[in-house]
């Protein structure tokens, strides 16, 4: 009877002990790499195609299928995994989104307008303020889950 006492006892005493488990605090950053990886790739992909864009048709299919795209990728992983990006990676993601803005805003206007110089366009403060707007509120809907 002693010994079954104990062995309660000694079961009630260690129990609090087993939930003392060390957690790794190492977070698995494969997903977030494989990410970053697919989306610089599809990005710079998309990049190229839209220089190609013969007309307005064309360019307005290849948006669309960047933005579908990516938003597939997206889903593809767990949430949150976009949070483990290093901050690296995270600044090469804006800038080729940024770069692809500037691309996809100046082929269409080569495309609806062929006289107007591209260097002028370049040097449009409007054109330039409407590129960061649209990637600001691109980065507001997404940190918003939208």
């Amino acid at each position: 009877m002693r010994k079954i006492v104990r062995t309660i006892m000694m079961a009630v005493i260690l129990s609090p002990l087993v939930g003392c488990k060390r957690e790794n605090k190492e977070k698995d950053r494969t997903g977030a790499d494989e990410m970053f990886s697919r989306i610089t790739t599809l990005t710079s992909n998309y990049i190229s195609k839209l220089a190609a864009a013969s007309d307005s048709a064309e360019w307005a299919s290849l948006c669309h299928e960047f933005e579908d795209s990516l938003d597939k990728i997206n889903f593809a992983y767990p949430p949150d995994t976009d949070l483990l990006l290093t901050e690296g990676q995270n600044d090469t993601i804006q800038n080729m989104l940024q770069q692809y803005i500037m691309d996809r805003d100046i082929r269409i206007h080569e495309i609806m307008h062929p006289v107007v110089s591209v260097d002028s366009i370049l040097s449009d403060s409007l054109v330039e303020n409407a590129v960061t707007e649209s990637v600001n509120q691109a980065d507001a809907s997404r940190s918003h889950g939208n």
